[in-house]
């Protein structure tokens, strides 16, 4: 499992913390202060998930997960454009919406949402590095997303919501009612929804393929030292000759003392 040092996870945090002090202004982001500072302790570590195999499934892997969506996000909405598509939402509803599609991953106001696996069979055969918190209640990450948001008193327009309810897409069956319609008169008004998610689930493939790399790296790192060592026994059983040559010095001190003892027949 990838580990971050303090010095990555703390500079992760400033990064985030920074995004805010240069995307927002006034009470909105005095909010947002607030409600980042009362989760700091647990943002700053909370996993992005908690299967392996599954994005930044590590410490400190949810801070690194949302700044990854925001930096696609904003390429994915330059990219919309740019094939003909039409912004009508602005960079602080965009990077707003971005940032908090998975603020229900920290939990709620009194426990995290991932806890470590205790289940050793679980952790070795499933590759579960975390479980979900049966403490807590339970939600939809995205609808306790949005409960924090309005328990800090952090204002939230009907684009951001939307944007945050459906960053799952149909990956979350809740979503089908807003993406799967079959009707032009109730599909949704705009299209930062689709943004947000296109971007989280792009990045989500991105850090996958990111952990699939480093697991091939780790697996070539672990053959090679498997090698090294086959290499050393081999080494050790290359020696062997070393003892039948003793072994045939001290067959001819043997003969020397039977021709000693019996003569030499030549």
């Amino acid at each position: 499992m990838k580990q971050l040092t303090e010095e990555q996870l703390l500079g992760n945090w400033e990064k985030l913390l920074q995004l805010v002090e240069d995307t927002f202004e006034g009470e909105r982001k005095e909010k947002l202060l607030e409600m980042y500072k009362f989760f700091e302790d647990r943002m700053i570590v909370a996993p992005a998930s908690g299967k392996e195999e599954y994005h930044y499934c590590y410490a400190g892997g949810y801070v690194n997960h949302v700044l990854h969506v925001c930096e696609t996000a904003l390429e994915v909405s330059k990219t919309y454009e740019k094939v003909g598509g039409y912004k009508d939402w602005t960079d602080e509803e965009l990077i707003f919406s971005a940032m908090h599609h998975d603020l229900g991953k920290v939990g709620d106001l009194l426990g995290e949402y991932y806890i470590p696996q205790d289940n050793d069979w679980r952790r070795k055969t499933l590759g579960e590095i975390f479980t979900h918190n049966t403490e807590i209640d339970n939600m939809r990450v995205t609808d306790r997303a949005l409960f924090l948001l309005q328990h800090f008193g952090v204002k939230v327009n009907l684009k951001e919501t939307l944007a945050i309810k459906v960053s799952d897409g149909l990956y979350d069956e809740a979503n089908t009612y807003y993406m799967k319609v079959f009707d032009a008169s109730r599909s949704l008004k705009n299209h930062m929804p689709y943004i947000i998610h296109w971007a989280d689930h792009m990045a989500t493939q991105a850090e996958f393929d990111e952990w699939k790399r480093e697991d091939e790296d780790n697996k070539e790192e672990m053959e090679s030292r498997l090698s090294n060592i086959k290499n050393i026994s081999v080494g050790k059983k290359e020696s062997k000759p070393k003892t039948k040559q003793k072994d045939k010095v001290l067959e001819s001190k043997h003969q020397d003392l039977f021709d000693e003892l019996f003569g030499d027949d030549k």
